[in-house]
């Protein structure tokens, strides 16, 4: 069934109906962003911190014969694997499309990013907090630091840039910053829907949880599934909802607990 956007009832008060899917299911794949709901948000990306319990508990359900761990997100594919450091994890950066230190980009992709990527760059004049990141194989324009009042502007801003590259290039929009993607960049629900396409997965229950708008189309990918939206409460697509990282990690920990017994009834 397709789910509309709504306010997600907390998953503290559903627990029960959650943990029974988990425990009658033979395999669980478990996909994960990054920024929001692993860590908690800081200033710039380099600053964030997994905190050593939420590390400790990913490498335990990594060992878990009947889970699998995917974590998708924007950032490169590198940086969740030096953030993270946990091996068994499959690690899909820049919204799925790095899966391996492999990948490349079209000759006409990558000319059109640096094309506008200095363009962007000279924005945070006009809108002080406003920086670019180059991840190479997209442009972040991060808005975290703009005050709200600009936000809006600099949004338009962004928009009225990329016009001209939009044959080639899209926007995909977040919460505290734009990403500048090629064309052929799916979004998360495709790297999430093509992963459940694989024979092992075809029977798992996926759960997904996510923070930013981004995630929508990973909630919107697994209608039968048990998608958890992180953060302040918004209309979403997710079935349930979670306060922060803090939280994702005690359901990372029951999740655990669950997964130690030893067959799903």
């Amino acid at each position: 069934m397709n789910r509309t956007h709504r306010i997600a009832p907390k998953l503290s008060q559903n627990w029960n109906e959650v943990a029974t899917r988990i425990r009658a299911n033979c395999r669980i794949v478990v996909f994960l962003d990054f920024d929001g709901t692993l860590v908690d948000i800081a200033p710039r990306p380099d600053q964030v911190h997994l905190r050593a319990d939420t590390r400790k508990v990913l490498r335990r359900l990594c060992n878990r014969s009947r889970a699998e761990l995917v974590v998708i997100s924007g950032r490169r594919r590198r940086e969740l694997l030096q953030h993270i450091d946990v091996p068994g994890i499959r690690y899909f950066g820049i919204y799925g499309f790095e899966r391996t230190n492999h990948s490349s980009l079209p000759r006409a992709a990558s000319a059109a990013l640096r094309a506008i990527c200095k363009e962007l760059t000279g924005l945070d004049s006009l809108f002080p907090g406003l920086w670019v990141e180059d991840k190479h194989f997209s442009l972040s324009v991060h808005l975290l630091a703009v005050p709200k009042t600009r936000q809006q502007g600099a949004r338009r801003a962004v928009r009225s840039i990329a016009r001209p590259v939009r044959r080639t290039l899209r926007i995909i929009e977040n919460i505290r910053d734009m990403e500048i993607v090629p064309r052929l960049i799916r979004d998360k629900g495709a790297a999430v829907r093509e992963f459940l396409r694989k024979p092992q997965n075809r029977q798992a229950l996926p759960l997904y949880l996510g923070d930013d708008l981004s995630d929508e189309s990973g909630f919107a990918a697994i209608p039968a599934g048990v998608s958890i939206r992180v953060g302040s409460s918004r209309p979403t697509k997710a079935a349930y909802s979670v306060c922060d990282p803090n939280e994702v990690a005690i359901v990372l920990r029951k999740l655990d607990d669950i997964l130690a017994e030893t067959t799903p009834s």
